[in-house]
């Protein structure tokens, strides 16, 4: 039976038979392990769940279901349709995943629409893979119809167009015979994406995983293609070969991230370079005098993300990894891996950070807002580990000095406040889309780390400020600014239960947060906030221009927060915890592994007993 929402469990045992109280790490593990697989038995009534599991496919499970996974059979909508298709794709969708050529798309998708291709009058040749590559197309900007100007909320009808054309896209995949060229790794690399836009993760990780092998056997994690045509097309065969490696290369950073498992491709094994910052238009061009590119080129944003990428799987490297071969310890290497990142911020272009976003055009801001997500991602992947620890012990203190690690836990709010900030302006917009899948996943990185750093502060002030300074106006500590931003990470939360209600397992981030909300209610006595500071938190984050500006130094004091303020009245005793028993669910968080295993839990296949997650 799982225990009502606003009650906390009573005390249990472990395996070992010690006492562990409710507000312990182990009793929030067994709640959230609870609600997930109340969430299952919930979709899955009565016996439906047992016989669902045995008819799912292995690499599909805990996935969205498919309406008819069988079904592959198209009809070609009008040439007028299919080319506004390519424009969203190219426009809303893959802003900076950008491995097809657009020309190549445009001359591919007419040639379909000249040889009437169909189930029943397929392709043959050069042009299977091609089709793949257009039927793909259609299948995710379908997904996307509703970002583009005047466009309406994605409807079950469009859901279901979506789903046949991948199923068409997968069906001409697998009627490709001969050596895979660059067009099978380009269908099967857009699948994947499709796959994560419509709620598959699963089933994207297996496939991903074949796209890789087929990049690696084309060698195009090297520097030097095996072979370079010699008809006029040498240069924009590299350029694409950069493009789609580089693609795969970040997202598999990404995947590697959520699901908390290794990484596929190893920096010690790559050479490829970057691709030019070049148009599609301008990579027909042979000569590389006249290809000078422009200002507002489309593939900048991609280049930077791609070296973004890079940086993320360093931290990912360095911080997560079981056996880290860094001399350094955790937050040294920390601190230099931040100034990396902050490095790679001063190489951003004005128009990316100076410029708001709605002011540019509909690609550029997309790519705007996906590079001010990613790198605050990033900015938390590399700082969140601060926050479990406690330095102004001089017994535990390392060689970093406790205003660095204070700095740094400041960058680690700040980055899931700018976070968060998007994720409200686009839900107020109407454009936080279910498709949207790595603006949900950073939106839940973001609102993890606010409510993890509430319960911090609520620890902190237990035991008393060590510092004599007082907390400045506006830093993470101030209660006030403590109070916005935990209003903020609740809207936020509600954004994300909005747009992934019907979506699984992306539904599992508002179970997760949910609990952890409740954790912070637990532990810290916080009530509800009012609905002025609500509205005060809305208004004051319309802007979805992330600050330039670089954080200060300054010291952190914790938050003692006023009982007599109306806002923190319910003291611990009347919780059922001591304050002995409301430290233990911080001190099951230390560690990078803990906020690894967090990270991966929406997308993890639950065991039967919550004691075997390793934490």
């Amino acid at each position: 039976m799982v225990s009502a929402r606003n009650s906390p469990e009573p005390g249990s045992t472990d395996l070992e038979g010690y006492y562990l109280g409710p507000a312990s790490g182990v009793s929030f593990i067994n709640r959230v392990w609870s609600r997930l697989h109340q969430d299952e038995r919930t979709h899955y009534p009565d016996g439906l769940q047992n016989e669902s599991s045995r008819n799912t496919a292995v690499f599909m499970f805990g996935d969205k279901p498919y309406t008819n996974p069988q079904e592959a059979e198209f009809t070609l909508p009008s040439l007028e349709r299919a080319l506004d298709l390519v424009g969203i794709y190219f426009d809303y969708s893959m802003v900076t995943y950008r491995f097809v050529h657009r020309g190549h798309v445009e001359d591919w998708t007419r040639q379909v629409y000249r040889d009437s291709i169909s189930l029943s009058n397929l392709p043959v040749g050069k042009m299977v893979a091609r089709t793949a590559i257009v039927l793909m197309i259609f299948a995710v900007s379908t997904l996307y119809m509703e970002m583009r100007p005047g466009g309406t909320p994605g409807s079950r009808g469009e859901r279901l167009e979506s789903e046949r054309w991948y199923a068409a896209s997968k069906c001409m995949s697998s009627l490709e015979s001969g050596p895979p060229r660059l067009e099978t790794i380009q269908a099967r690399l857009g699948q994947c994406l499709y796959l994560l836009s419509s709620s598959r993760a699963n089933e994207c990780w297996y496939s991903f995983g074949t796209t890789m092998q087929i990049v690696t056997a084309l060698g195009l994690h090297r520097k030097r293609p095996a072979k370079v045509s010699n008809n006029g097309s040498s240069q924009l065969e590299l350029e694409l070969r950069r493009r789609i490696f580089w693609s795969v290369y970040t997202l598999d950073k990404y995947l590697s991230i959520m699901f908390g498992r290794p990484r596929l491709l190893h920096d010690e094994d790559i050479d490829q370079e970057l691709p030019e910052e070049t148009n599609d238009d301008d990579l027909l061009e042979e000569d590389p005098t006249l290809r000078t590119g422009s200002t507002d080129s489309m593939m900048i944003a991609s280049v930077l993300h791609y070296r973004l990428g890079r940086i993320l799987g360093e931290i990912s490297r360095q911080l997560y990894s079981i056996n880290t071969l860094s001399r350094d310890s955790p937050l040294e290497t920390a601190i230099r891996l931040t100034l990396e990142l902050e490095k790679w911020k001063e190489t951003v272009p004005p128009l990316f950070k100076s410029v708001h976003p709605t002011s540019l055009i509909p690609p550029l801001c997309r790519q705007s807002q996906v590079l001010q997500l990613a790198y605050s991602h990033a900015m938390i992947h590399v700082t969140r580990s601060f926050l479990l620890n406690d330095f102004t012990d001089l017994s535990r203190r390392p060689k970093v000095l406790h205003p660095m690690v204070s700095s740094h836990v400041q960058k680690c709010i700040q980055a899931a406040e700018d976070i968060m900030t998007i994720t409200d302006g686009l839900a107020h917009q109407g454009v936080l889309i279910q498709s949207f899948w790595f603006t949900h996943y950073v939106c839940f990185c973001a609102v993890l780390v606010i409510y993890i750093h509430a319960i911090q502060q609520h620890h902190k002030s237990l035991g008393g400020s060590r510092s004599s300074s007082v907390s400045s106006g506006g830093s993470p500590n101030d209660p006030d600014k403590l109070r916005q931003l935990f209003s903020l990470a609740e809207s936020c939360q509600q954004h994300l239960a909005d747009a992934t209600r019907k979506n699984c397992p992306s539904r599992r981030y508002a179970i997760i947060l949910e609990e952890l909300r409740q954790e912070v209610h637990r532990q810290t006595g916080l009530n509800e906030v009012s609905v002025e500071t609500r509205a005060h938190a809305a208004s004051g984050n319309d802007t979805l221009c992330v600050s330039g500006e670089s954080l200060q130094n300054a010291d952190v004091n914790p938050v003692r927060f006023d009982t007599q303020a109306g806002d923190f009245t319910i003291p611990p005793a009347e919780l059922g915890m001591n304050t002995g028993d409301d430290a233990g669910f911080l001190e099951s968080l230390e560690g990078s592994i803990w906020w690894a295993q967090l990270d991966s839990w929406a997308f993890s296949n639950l065991p039967n007993d919550p004691s075997t997650i390793n934490f």
